[in-house]
Formats: structure tokens, sequence, C-alpha cells
């Protein structure tokens, strides 16, 4: 019989991580796990059956869970917890039994380190995460795989342990459905299989080579042989990179700056957008910024323009044309309306935070109206609105209304063709959904990822969903989900 014997802290994810490891990366799958835990994680004790059952339907097999009142003990009394899980390993004897040291308070860990070691069982595991606040709250396969590492008994003691595990098993290659943030899914599947170097191509074009270390490096080509009606050229790529997070703003943190300067004054502060940046998913990446946030929350008002709106909805619409040779992309978006897909995706994401609408009556169009409308919509509300833009002409149309309490900011991005890009793993993961999406189709080294494809729905855009070919290991995304 397999056993593993772990306890409940207050993170669910601590419990069922290092368990999920086990049984995905090494395939080593228990028959009764016993949990200890006490008064104090009761709620979080539920969380982790929860997942428990969501691992059980996804790989098809049987836990069984023991957190009875036997299991039960108090965290003011270290004796006793001591001597239960002593108690339970020396009823274990002779069976496989894995002890896990990673949830729970340190004298926890320290004890059950040492009732592993008196019992000698068969394996000791700890999971280590390198940065807890970032990822605390996320599932295994949410994490980069270059954050975390799961120690052994030897590495953890010296003394080897005595599982001989078979390693990874893969399913049926499946053609899945996967959301942006599930991508990192894949990377990570990727990097557990030993391929950490691989390509990124459309067709025969080489889009770029990818190196999966703590930062990522991502090499793209001096040239890319790309210019069609199907998949868009090489500027397309930029703004797929830029877009993504691998090609950066040099001057974000002055933008940073530049917000946090403003709110020491009484006026409101607003963020802006011109039609750009929402192509370049600047609110996602403001969002995703915990330097915008006090305690969890905005420290910002979210602001657009009535003629923003107008320019991205009026690229929605554009086709390609009916015809065999276009294959799935018949009478599907052009590659420039893709791009208007993702700022209208970002437009959506604004409105739903509350984000207000400023439309002056100015007869203009283009840029001119755009300034006017936040040049208004500042004076009525008698507060400081930062338009982020990042074209030369849009911010002299907004710098001419300075002193309106409205405030232009270029946004200036670093990329050249024939550079090495670095970045984190989750600036690749959203660069491979953008590349995907702007040139309809690509492949990473074994997988072809479909950005667009015939019934592509309104929700698959708003859910940022993307297709994955031949992906062997769909038992993560339902666990996922």
């Amino acid at each position: 019989m397999k056993v593993y014997v772990t306890s409940v802290g207050t993170s669910p994810e601590a419990v069922f991580n290092p368990l999920w490891h086990l049984i995905e990366v090494y395939s080593w799958v228990p028959d009764r796990i016993y949990m200890f835990w006490n008064d104090d994680v009761v709620d979080v004790l539920k969380e982790v059956k929860e997942l428990l059952e969501r691992l059980k339907r996804a790989y098809n097999i049987n836990l069984e869970v023991i957190v009875d009142e036997s299991m039960k003990f108090s965290e003011d009394n270290p004796i006793e917890f001591r001597e239960k899980v002593s108690s339970l390993l020396q009823s274990l004897r002779g069976k496989e039994v894995i002890v896990d040291i990673t949830p729970g308070r340190k004298f926890m860990s320290a004890l059950m380190l040492g009732a592993g070691m008196i019992n000698d069982v068969a394996e000791i595991v700890y999971l280590h995460l390198q940065d807890f606040r970032r990822y605390m709250g996320k599932l295994l396969f949410e994490i980069p795989m270059v954050e975390q590492q799961l120690f052994l008994k030897e590495q953890l003691t010296g003394k080897k342990g005595r599982i001989e595990f078979s390693g990874r098993k893969k399913g049926k290659p499946q053609e899945v459905k996967i959301r942006r943030e599930e991508l990192m899914a894949v990377i990570n599947s990727m990097y557990i299989d030993g391929d950490d170097v691989f390509t990124v191509k459309v067709g025969d074009a080489l889009i770029g080579r990818v190196k999966l270390e703590r930062r990522v490096k991502f090499s793209v080509p001096s040239f890319v042989n790309l210019n069609d009606d199907i998949h868009g050229d090489h500027d397309l790529i930029r703004e797929a990179l830029i877009a993504g997070g691998l090609a950066k703003f040099r001057n974000w943190d002055e933008l940073i700056s530049l917000i946090r300067s403003l709110k020491t004054s009484k006026r409101p502060v607003y963020i802006g957008f011109d039609t750009n940046t929402l192509y370049f998913r600047v609110p996602s990446k403001i969002l995703e910024d915990p330097r915008f946030k006090e305690e969890g929350n905005l420290i910002v008002d979210f602001v657009y323009s009535d003629e923003v709106a107008e320019e991205v909805g009026r690229r929605l619409n554009d086709k390609l044309p009916y015809g065999r040779e276009y294959g799935e992309f018949s009478n599907q978006p052009t590659p420039r309306a893709r791009l208007a897909m993702i700022g209208s995706v970002e437009l959506e994401k604004i409105k739903m935070l509350g984000a207000e609408r400023a439309k002056s009556r100015e007869v203009a169009v283009g840029d001119t109206k755009i300034a006017l409308d936040y040049k208004v919509f500042a004076e009525e509300k008698d507060a400081n609105v930062v338009v982020v833009t990042t074209d030369d002409t849009a911010y002299s149309e907004m710098n001419a209304y300075s002193g309106t309490g409205l405030i232009p900011f270029k946004l200036e991005w670093e990329f050249s063709f024939g550079s090495t890009l670095e970045g984190t793993w989750e600036e690749l993961r959203d660069s491979i959904y953008t590349l995907a999406v702007l040139l309809g189709e690509m492949k990473i080294g074994k997988y072809s990822i479909l950005g667009i494809w015939r019934g592509k729905s309104h929700g698959d855009w708003k859910d940022e969903v993307v297709r994955v070919r031949n992906f062997e290991y769909s038992k993560i995304l339902e666990v996922l989900r």
C-alpha cells in the first residue's frame, strides 16, 4: 500500500501542490492520504478536499482520505502533535510511505521530518517556492516550474529514499482550448519534459528561439520572412511582443512615479488610453503591476475616450475573403482586425471595472477628438487625467491642452529585430498568446497553437482562448478548472 502523510496549514495550495507534483511528474499515486489538522484550519481543509476531488476526477484515481478525529491536534501542544505523527508512522511500517513537510507551521515541519527519519519512511518531500509572496494562492501549474522545486529525502537529509519513481506518463495527444493564463501549463510541461530550448515558427518562418531559464530569453532573428494576408508581416510580430510584454516600455517606471506624485494632490487621478495602448494591452499591464495598487486596490480610476472606442470598433469587422486557399482563415478577421479585437477586449476589461466615458461635443475626428474628449472630461471632473499613448502626433495634440488637467504620457517601447529579449515566464506566456492571436497560428516546439479558427466566438475572444494541438497532458487543465 502507498501512503501519503501531510498536515494542513493556512494555505490549501501548500497541501495540494506537492501531492499533485508527485502524481503528475513522478506518476506516484497513493492509495491513502492522512492529513493532520486542527480547529483553526477547518475551512482550509474543506478547500483541500475539493481540490482532491478535482484531482481524482481528472486522473481517474481513487484516493482514500483520512481526516477523522484521530488526525486532529492542538497547535498549542507540539508534544501531542509529535506523538500523533510518530504513532501513525509506526503503524504504517512496512508500507510505502511518503511524508510531506511542506505545509503547516515550522514546528510541524520539523517534527514531521524527525518522525519520518526515526521511522525510516520510504521518502520525505518538501516543495520549495522561490517567491512565496508572489505565488501564494496559486496551483502548481499556474506557477513557473523554474520557481519551484520538489526536494526529496536525499536532498533534505543526505539519506537516499527507497522509492524508484517511474517518471512522467504522457496521455493521448489532444487538441484543447486553453485560456491565456493556462498557457503556463503548456510551458511548464515543456520544461518538465526537458524541452527548455525551442523555436517559435509560423510555417517555415522563424519568429524566435526560446530558452527557459529563471529569466526567459527570446531571441528574435534579424529578418523574418513573413508577409501575407493571412499572417500579417514583421510589424505585427513587434506589436505582438510589445502587447505580450517581452518587449518592454523603457519608461514604465516613470509612469508609475507620475501617478504616485499626482496622488499626493487632492484632485482625483484617472488613467486614460489612446487607441494604440489598448492594442498593446496597457490596461492589463497596469492591472497586473502591484505598484499601481495599495492593499489590493487600484490607486487610480480609468477613463476611455468615446473616439477611441469608435476607432477600435471600426476595425473589428475587417474580414479575409472567402476561399479554399485561406483554409481555416476563410472569412476570418484580418491581422489588423485581430489587433483591434485585442483592443476591444482591453476596453471591455476596463468598462467592467467601472471606467468612465469621456465624450466632448466638439466636431472633430481622430487624435484631435481624442484629445478634446479627455480635456473636457478633466475639466468637468476637476481631475488629473493621465492619457497614455505611443504615438507622437497624439501626444502633441494632447500636450496642446496641458494645464487643463489633461496630462499626456508617451510610452516608449524597446525592440529591434536581431535582439534577444529577456523577461518573466508570465511575459512569455502572454507573448505566446498575442503572437498566436495576431499571426493566426504558430508552432512552439512540438505544439501547434491556433489563435484563429472558424466559429471562434466573442466569448473566446473575451476569455482570451486559443487552441493547442497535440497536448498530451489535458488532465492538468481539468484540475485547473
